[in-house]
């Protein structure tokens, strides 16, 4: 089955941007390794799901993403699209980790409420692999049931439209500095002159 035979809201484009994101957050983490301070695979890895969570969160809701959503946004990270509940991992896309086959709260409601529907007891997944350096390689959509993936259907990002994402560019009330004292600066030190001279040293 192709992703909108799950669901209509888990179309090609809406897909495609999520991976395009989660891409966008593992480059920025390459880009800052720096094993000369202590960076390791451990640290690349932690900062590459971190900054792929901020690239979707930052998202979320904004113009062109309004379909994106956040269902948490902790170490359980769980975002929607539309109103389908998906989570991301890297690893082999035809054996999830039980942690990323397990339901999530929200999941298991979902679960609950839709007995007898065809996809009920099916979990949507975004996967990915990547390269020696953390770079992403591939991203697909798993379908899990009962653990194991029922369906992957690959995410091709060779020919996607470049990304761009449109935050809100309002900004914090800056605060008010009075007008800088222009002037001879030789005055200035005329007087700093005087005042050593009256102090003595």
């Amino acid at each position: 089955m192709r992703p909108w035979d799950y669901n209509p809201e888990l179309t090609e484009e809406r897909l495609i941007r999520v991976a395009q994101l989660i891409e966008r957050g593992r480059n920025d983490a390459v880009d800052r390794h720096e094993p000369a301070i202590g960076g390791d695979s451990w640290t690349r890895g932690v900062c590459a799901y971190s900054y792929a969570k901020h690239q979707i969160i930052q998202a979320a809701g904004t113009s062109g993403f309004e379909w994106l959503g956040v269902i948490n946004d902790g170490m359980r990270f769980q975002f929607s699209i539309g109103k389908v509940p998906m989570r991301f991992w890297r690893g082999d896309f035809a054996e999830p980790s039980d942690r990323i086959a397990t339901a999530t709260p929200m999941e298991q409601l979902l679960l609950e409420l839709e007995p007898g529907v065809p996809t009920a007891g099916v979990l949507f997944r975004m996967g990915l692999t990547t390269d020696e350096e953390g770079a992403m390689l591939e991203a697909c959509f798993a379908a899990l049931r009962n653990g194991a993936a029922e369906t992957i259907w690959p995410i091709s990002l060779a020919d996607a439209d470049p990304l761009v994402v449109m935050l809100d560019d309002a900004r914090p009330e800056g605060r008010e500095l009075p007008p800088p004292a222009i002037g001879d600066r030789s005055e200035d030190d005329a007087a700093d002159g005087d005042a050593k001279e009256r102090s003595g040293r």
